[in-house]
């Protein structure tokens, strides 16, 4: 029971303020005691069953930019693949597991930050002038995403306002084809190497379908941005007592 209100809490606060649900959904299955490894893997599972209607809709409303797509693909591809790999190799040797918990915690933080920052400042650049470098922080951003499954909403919707000139739809659809693409090969990859569990995922995607209607519903009905800056702080108190545990 208590994976399909998780499932419901985190796609409801992913509808309410826009957070991505890969830095809410780790810190929370590491909280309930999952292992650090197997709780990436099953975020990137949850995470890709949970996009693949939002990316139909913006797909046949014409907002995923498809050239932009194809550059931060064939950046991001290969580092998920790297990312997640690497993830495995890890977890195969018990004394360094403890550094996981340290960069999921430091990735939350930072990502959080960012954020954050994007939040209050309310960022909107509009320059097309370094779009040919979205491969190379495509890659960066697949690496995290295969690694930490933490903070690629925040950071590719930032490439995206940064690099390019897209309209704000084109942004959040464009990034949410790229993360769908991401979570499905990188939790392709962590399913096959034994680092997830697909029975947690459906019990957390039939909640978080409820939880996506009703986020979206009470979005109508309180201001989404004091509720973002308030969960950002929460997930910033979060990532630092997980970066401080895997210290002990």
């Amino acid at each position: 029971m208590k994976f399909y209100l998780i499932g419901f809490v985190i796609a409801f606060l992913i509808g309410l303020t826009g957070v991505g649900g890969g830095t809410i959904t780790v810190p929370l299955l590491i909280i309930l005691g999952i292992e650090p490894s197997i709780a990436v893997g099953i975020s990137l599972g949850f995470s890709a069953l949970i996009k693949i209607p939002s990316s139909i809709v913006y797909f046949f409303k014409g907002h995923i930019e498809k050239k932009t797509l194809f550059y931060l693909s064939i950046g991001g591809i290969p580092g998920v693949v790297l990312g997640s790999l690497l993830l495995g190799n890890i977890y195969r040797h018990n004394h360094l597991r403890s550094v996981i918990l340290l960069m999921i915690g430091l990735t939350i933080v930072v990502s959080s930050l960012i954020n954050l920052w994007y939040t209050l400042k309310d960022y909107r650049p509009t320059t097309n002038k370094y779009a040919l470098l979205l491969p190379l922080f495509a890659f960066l951003i697949g690496f995290e995403v295969g690694t930490f499954s933490s903070g690629a909403g925040a950071l590719g919707t930032l490439l995206l306002l940064s690099l390019t000139t897209l309209s704000p739809s084109d942004v959040v659809g464009t990034d949410i084809a790229f993360g769908l693409i991401l979570s499905i090969i990188g939790g392709g990859i962590h399913l096959f190497q034994g680092l997830s569990d697909t029975n947690i995922i459906f019990k957390m995607v039939a909640g978080g379908v409820f939880g996506a209607v009703s986020g979206a519903y009470a979005c109508m009905v309180f201001p989404k941005k004091p509720a973002r800056i308030f969960l950002l702080f929460w997930l910033i108190f979060i990532g630092s007592v997980l970066f401080i545990r895997s210290l002990r």
